[in-house]
């Protein structure tokens, strides 16, 4: 496995990494190995791996996948690429269709629109290493809500509904660009690791999608699939409001047993009444959304499911159960 871009350029870098754990876990370190895009095509010739996946995505042009598609030719490998920002970059699409053996894309609207003949919906994740935390009482917990990204101009609108009633409660309303007429937000990124533990200290953690196209006016794709912090703070052990703008969060959770779903500010004040008057109701949540996310949501689930497709093209059932994986750099 490798990037799809420069790391200096990805804002995701993190996902790799996290991937890797999932294939170690699965196949072993010892045929596990990890290089960023520039060494990959060395890496490739020298390592002889049966299967290269990329993962990232495929805007930047300075991207070298011509030489990963003839590194992999080199050596008989099969290509996968795992596209991480669908449907926002979707009009790039075509790169993928030119370069891979197989694609997975990480939303599930979107793979219908692919002009290639084995691709693949494959979700994010969370990692066990990573994001899991220790159940915390609620009862416990610092803040009410808690809620932390880039303030684009869908979640800014909802939280800016919100303000009078998050800041009449000890909330953590954080990330980049939050306009200062919002009282209960503040101007502050955390890490992955600052993530899951403000997560794990919140009775409750609000998820908000993106709403930003970067490429995608050919088909405007609306977002089917919830992107990876709703797999990563159900295994923080907080229970999410999840703001719906789709049906596909029921496939993945149980609504009011798993995760909480909210329309608006009046079913924001509902759950934050019930975390206070009821915290066993929102552990009782959280514990089942972290049960839930170890057993399907995981990137060793992710990586099993990667394997198990590949395995069955006509590339994959020529070589060995275990194949070796050229994987990016941590």
């Amino acid at each position: 496995m490798t990037s799809t871009f420069q790391d200096g350029l990805n804002t995701n870098a993190v996902i790799r990494p996290n991937l890797a754990e999932g294939f170690t876990e699965i196949l072993g370190a010892d045929t596990v190995k990890a290089v960023p895009l520039d060494l990959a095509p060395g890496a490739i010739r020298q390592f002889r791996p049966d299967l290269v996946v990329a993962v990232g995505s495929i805007v930047p042009d300075a991207s070298d996948l011509r030489g990963l598609r003839r590194a992999a030719d080199g050596v008989g490998a099969e290509l996968a690429l795992w596209l991480t920002d669908d449907p926002y970059e979707f009009d790039y699409a075509f790169k993928a269709e030119l370069t891979a053996d197989i694609i997975f894309s990480n939303d599930s609207w979107a793979v219908h629109h692919y002009r290639h003949g084995n691709v693949h919906h494959l979700p994010l994740a969370a990692s066990r290493t990573r994001h899991f935390r220790a159940l915390v009482p609620v009862a416990e917990r610092e803040h009410v809500v808690f809620f932390c990204g880039v303030a684009y101009p869908n979640r800014v609108a909802l939280i800016r509904r919100a303000d009078a009633l998050l800041s009449r409660h000890p909330v953590a309303i954080l990330g980049a660009d939050w306009p200062s007429d919002i009282r209960c937000a503040a101007n502050r990124r955390l890490s992955p690791a600052e993530m899951a533990d403000h997560a794990a200290g919140a009775r409750l953690t609000l998820n908000i999608g993106r709403d930003l196209d970067i490429a995608n006016r050919r088909f405007a794709l609306p977002p089917a699939t919830p992107g990876p912090r709703t797999f990563e703070v159900a295994l923080a052990g907080s229970a999410q409001l999840y703001f719906a703008t789709g049906l596909e969060i029921c496939d993945l959770f149980e609504p009011g047993r798993e995760i909480l779903l909210v329309d608006g500010v009046a079913d924001i004040a509902r759950a934050i009444e019930q975390a206070l008057d009821d915290p066993a109701a929102i552990q009782a949540v959280a514990a089942r959304a972290q049960a839930r996310a170890l057993r399907e949501h995981t990137y060793a689930q992710r990586a099993a499911r990667i394997l198990a497709l590949c395995r069955s093209t006509a590339a994959m059932e020529r070589v060995s159960e275990r194949p070796r994986l050229a994987v990016a750099g941590r």
